[in-house]
């Protein structure tokens, strides 16, 4: 290996480091009480290394995000292409939002801190300098939003929804549903049955059939 190489090599094992441990940290600890500190240490570093890969905490944060955002992504565009037989895209992909809230809580949560600390919603408010990780954020979260959005067009165009709210209206009003009934869950996930006489992932599939039902009567 050359030495060009090498020293490539070197510093992408590096920032491959940083970014595991400071996954580690922030699934353990959340955002506010994470320390760049704590994450050179673990790292085996000193905190000048660290902070020649990233500015700051946030940045750090959001190469975390990047990671969940990706598989987030990839679980929704193969219910999209890949939709439950007998059922609409919107339905598969509720469905591929669950199972993707259940298997990888601490991604969902950290994605929830994303989308309340950093996500854009109106193109004006991107700078022309946002730096990497946020700009690579930016654009999953977009496309994420684009592919509900044509789940939905597709849904009208083969009536399979009937309303008279905008695309993106009605998506807001999904996305309010889903994360409500989300984050009931994640309070009282413990005797969730005992305390409604359902489990969680049945009470989530009927609200999924009652939307899509709802949705083709109409709103």
């Amino acid at each position: 290996m050359k030495k060009a190489e090498r020293m490539q090599w070197e510093r992408e094992q590096k920032l491959s480091r940083f970014v595991q441990i400071a996954q580690e940290i922030f699934f353990q600890k959340g955002y506010e009480t994470t320390t760049i500190d704590e994450v050179a240490q673990l790292a085996g570093y000193n905190k000048r290394s660290l902070y020649h890969y990233f500015k700051d905490k946030e940045e750090l944060f959001l190469a975390v995000v990047l990671n969940g955002l990706k598989l987030f992504n990839e679980k929704l565009q193969e219910a999209y292409n890949n939709p439950i037989e007998g059922h609409t895209k919107l339905y598969s992909m509720g469905k591929a939002f669950y199972n993707f809230f259940i298997e990888y809580p601490h991604y969902f949560n950290l994605i929830m801190t994303y989308e309340a600390r950093n996500c854009i919603y109106y193109p004006a408010q991107i700078s022309n300098d946002i730096g990497f990780y946020k700009s690579e954020c930016q654009k999953i979260a977009d496309s994420n939003t684009e592919l509900i959005l044509k789940a939905i067009e597709c849904g009208i165009q083969e009536r399979s929804i009937n309303t008279n709210l905008s695309p993106r209206q009605l998506m807001v009003i999904l996305w309010g549903e889903v994360f409500g009934i989300t984050q009931i869950i994640m309070m009282r996930q413990t005797y969730f049955k005992e305390a409604f006489g359902i489990d969680h992932s049945e009470l989530f599939e009927r609200f999924l059939l009652h939307t899509e039902k709802s949705l083709k009567n109409h709103i």
